[in-house]
């Protein structure tokens, strides 16, 4: 038997719920007095209410992401370009702006396999692995396919065009 800190009545133990850190391993409340507080916690609402708004915060903005990155391919690749350079601790940067103006003045074509219904994406002429910088000198626009097989040869398309096949032998 024991008392209830909440109701003061004197209830058997099975009437309180079990807890390991208490000196006779239960809670001094009795349980319909601890449902009864749990049920009546003023913060407790306003906690639910404000986490579930924290989540349908985080769908909108996750949604608001993935729409972005859909309608700007072009701005996520120059993005992701940026933050490896970061990563890679290489000096330089170039903007969105400066990366159009580059695809334009060669025609908005790939520079390797020369298509132009593809999104060309920032080619590091020396990569930044092999120390080269992140300056709009040091860049090419290529389509994902032959940014993937360029890797990391250095390798400037830019002077002159490669044909195809010639780079197939490199």
């Amino acid at each position: 038997m024991k008392w209830c800190i909440d109701c003061g009545e004197l209830k058997p133990l099975s009437e309180y719920y079990k807890h390991p850190r208490m000196a006779d391993g239960h809670l001094n409340s009795c349980k319909e007095c601890r449902k009864a507080y749990q049920s009546s916690r003023p913060y407790a609402k306003e906690y639910e209410r404000q986490r579930n708004q924290m989540e349908k915060r985080k769908a909108f903005h996750a949604a608001n992401l993935k729409r972005w990155r859909r309608e700007n391919p072009q701005k996520l690749a120059v993005q992701l370009a940026r933050r490896r350079a970061r990563k890679s601790n290489a000096e330089g940067d170039f903007t969105v702006e400066e990366f159009e103006d580059l695809c334009k003045e060669y025609g908005n074509v790939c520079l390797r396999c020369g298509d132009k219904d593809v999104l060309l994406t920032p080619d590091h002429v020396v990569p930044l692995s092999l120390g080269g910088s992140n300056r709009i000198a040091n860049i090419q626009p290529l389509c994902g396919k032959c940014n993937s097989w360029k890797n990391i040869k250095v390798v400037d398309y830019r002077h002159g065009v490669v044909p195809l096949e010639a780079t197939l032998t490199t």
